[in-house]
C-alpha cells in the first residue's frame, strides 16, 4: 500500500511541477504576443515606447506604476528606445512567485494612462488573450518535450 501511495505522491509532483512550467510558459508567451508592435506584425503601436514600458505584473491585485511618460531634457516625451524596458524584470519576478496550484491570480497589466484607448483602437492584449487555448496547448507540448 505504501509504495501505491508513493507513486500516486510523485505523480502529483510531477502533474503539479508540469502544471507550473506551463502556466509560466503559457503567460509569457501571451505578453509577448500582447507586446509585439505594429512594426513586427503585432497590434501595439509605438511612438514613445512608454506603454510597451509600463507593462507591470502583480500577484493578487492589479500592477501599478508610472501613468504618464516623463520629459526628456529637451522637454519632449522620453523615448524608450528597444532594450530598455524595465519592467521585463517585474514580470519575470511575479512569474517566479507565482504558483498556478495555489490559485492567487497573477495580474498583468499596462499603467499608461493612455492604455484603455489603445487597447480598445488596437487589441494588443484582447488578441492576445482569445488566443489562449492555442497558447497552453503550445506550451504543453514544450513542457512536455523538455520534461519528458
Amino acid at each position: 500500500m505504501a509504495k501505491a501511495s508513493q507513486q500516486v505522491a510523485a505523480f502529483k509532483r510531477k502533474f503539479q511541477s508540469r502544471l507550473r512550467a506551463t502556466a509560466r510558459e503559457a503567460v509569457q508567451d501571451t505578453v509577448a504576443m500582447a507586446q509585439k508592435t505594429t512594426g513586427e506584425g503585432g497590434n501595439l503601436r509605438v511612438d514613445t515606447g512608454f506603454l510597451r514600458a509600463s507593462i507591470q505584473a502583480a500577484l493578487g491585485s492589479m500592477p501599478t506604476g508610472a501613468s504618464t511618460n516623463a520629459k526628456g531634457a529637451d522637454g519632449k516625451p522620453r523615448k524608450w528606445p528597444e532594450g530598455t524596458f524595465t519592467s521585463g524584470s517585474d514580470i519575470s519576478t511575479a512569474l517566479l512567485l507565482w504558483d498556478p496550484n495555489q490559485r492567487t491570480p497573477l495580474y498583468i497589466g499596462w499603467t499608461a494612462n493612455y492604455a484603455r484607448p489603445r487597447e480598445f483602437e488596437d487589441g494588443f492584449m484582447r488578441l492576445a488573450a482569445q488566443r489562449w487555448d492555442q497558447t497552453v496547448e503550445a506550451a504543453a507540448k514544450r513542457v512536455r518535450a523538455g520534461l519528458g
